[in-house]
């Protein structure tokens, strides 16, 4: 069969017009799969990224209002220091090649092949989105008394070394926790089931906001005389909100580390989705009616951060757990955040919002349930190492699979642990940490962003009366800033609770 002729004048031999089809056709679906899979990702990395205006909804309605523009100022600053620091530096230490511990190129995304760059692009945007969430886990834990500064100074260093070597570990191609390695150079064979960043992005968030918190101390007057006190708390409603657009987000965390939605990956976004769903409900009413039993009321917070445990729970077995296991993960992981808040509140350890009962403990659970629920199946779609968990027979690789979960576990949080306590101490031991006493009953707004988030009375300088106004003859709006004055030294609302 003579050549087919293009109109540049260069001859095409073919066997026979068949081939030519059938090459056009697969060039058109390569394309076509890539775009499919540029816009999936990009779709997830803004759902990650929505879950920034949930930690900040939630961790406003955990605070009193003289600390409102404080906890919005570092929940902006950190999707802006995430998106420098992990671009320039952060991103190269995840991702880049290296060896089994640290990548070492691709540093401000300088390695980029150019025949996938869509989809590189896309990546970063969705790891960026990642690393951003591991960051906000520690600002509520420290919300009203830490200096701005320090949380800083805590985000760039966890944002650009401590996160990304993490992640090199677990999700790279060349980590020594990757199930991506051959065979032989798996972890136990097997490597590690952390789907989504149980380990990763929670227990990494959670174990530097516990430590946060006992080196910061509690806040003034939260335990008197051996009695917990109840802070004023500005608003359910945005702790509400906050929580549902967290789950709402979720969705695209754990769905999306499918990374791909084609090739069959489309059945694990799925599945992802069902046990999402099934764990942060399951978790949400177990801490509920336990919160009932223990109190004698239904606790709208204890829902919120249930939901949230559960959310965490499901994190890195969600693509290969059965929605039954899913279920059991949810509940267990209700239990725990319930279990662990009553723990940190005996111990007198000040978490404002539960950062560390919800992402450390739950996330802790969360890896060890990936390796007693994951079912063979879903493993060799998610994975194809032919691993399952403790519950499932797979030739011998379920204890495996257990003990490559919990080795990396303990790795990834003793590497927290460490960088948590010497910046923490460090800070702590130069007075950079903690504010003073009198900025804490004044409130944050006040003493370090001009003013506070919601203005009750108006002067004609400026919004703050009570630096601005004084004694005069236009009664009005003297008496309105002797009352917001009044407001201003409230500083707690006691109320002894039923722990003895």
């Amino acid at each position: 069969m003579a050549g087919i002729v293009f109109s540049n004048g260069e001859d095409a031999h073919y066997d026979s017009l068949e081939t030519l089809v059938s090459e056009i056709r697969a060039n058109a679906t390569a394309s076509v799969t890539s775009s499919m899979d540029t816009m999936w990702l990009l779709l997830c990395a803004a759902l990650v990224f929505f879950m920034q205006a949930g930690f900040a909804l939630v961790e406003v309605g955990s605070v009193s209002l003289k600390n409102t523009r404080n906890i919005l100022v570092k929940n902006l600053s950190i999707a802006c220091i995430a998106g420098i620091s992990f671009w320039l530096i952060g991103f190269g230490f995840a991702y880049g090649e290296g060896n089994s511990f640290i990548g070492g190129n691709n540093f401000a995304l300088s390695a980029v092949d150019a025949d996938t760059k869509g989809y590189s692009y896309a990546y970063f945007t969705f790891q960026f989105a990642f690393a951003a969430t591991a960051a906000n886990i520690v600002s509520g834990a420290v919300a009203e008394r830490c200096k701005m500064g320090a949380y800083f100074i805590c985000s760039i260093g966890l944002i650009t070394f401590i996160y990304p070597i993490a992640v090199h570990w677990v999700w790279s191609a060349e980590g020594w926790a990757s199930p991506s390695l051959d065979a032989d150079s798996r972890l136990f064979g097997v490597g590690v089931i952390d789907f989504a960043g149980c380990t990763v992005v929670h227990v990494i968030g959670g174990m530097t906001a516990l430590i946060a918190a006992i080196l910061l101390g509690p806040r003034y007057n939260r335990f008197q005389s051996g009695s917990l006190v109840i802070l004023p708390q500005q608003s359910i409603t945005n702790q509400t909100v906050g929580t549902l657009l967290l789950w709402f987000g979720w969705y695209g965390f754990n769905c999306g580390s499918s990374l791909t939605i084609s090739d069959g990956m489309n059945d694990v976004a799925g599945l992802a989705a069902v046990t999402t769903t099934i764990s942060a409900a399951s978790a949400a009413i177990t801490a509920t009616i336990l919160g009932w039993f223990l109190s004698g009321t239904v606790d709208v917070t204890r829902m919120n951060n249930g939901a949230l445990a559960g959310l965490v729970s499901v994190t890195a077995g969600a693509n290969v757990m059965t929605p039954f296991t899913s279920c059991v993960t949810g509940v267990i992981g209700g239990l725990t955040y319930v279990g662990a808040d009553l723990v940190l509140d005996r111990l007198k350890i000040d978490d404002v919002v539960s950062a560390s009962p919800v992402h450390l403990f739950c996330g802790t659970w969360g890896t060890i349930a990936a390796g007693l629920f994951a079912a063979p199946e879903n493993v060799n779609s998610a994975y194809g190492t032919g691993s399952c968990g403790l519950f499932y027979e797979c030739n011998g690789n379920g204890v495996k699979q257990f003990f490559a979960n919990i080795v990396t576990l303990i790795a990834v949080a003793s590497w927290a642990a460490c960088f948590s306590l010497c910046t923490f101490t460090a800070l702590k031991y130069t007075s950079y940490l903690r504010v003073d006493l009198e900025t804490e009953k004044v409130g944050l707004d006040i003493t370090e962003h001009g003013g506070e988030g919601y203005q009750r009375c108006v002067s004609h300088e400026r919004l703050i009366c009570h630096q601005q106004v004084q004694p005069s003859d236009d009664n009005e709006l003297h008496s309105c800033c002797s009352k917001q004055s009044e407001i201003e030294n409230e500083t707690v609302h006691v109320v002894e609770s039923q722990l003895q």
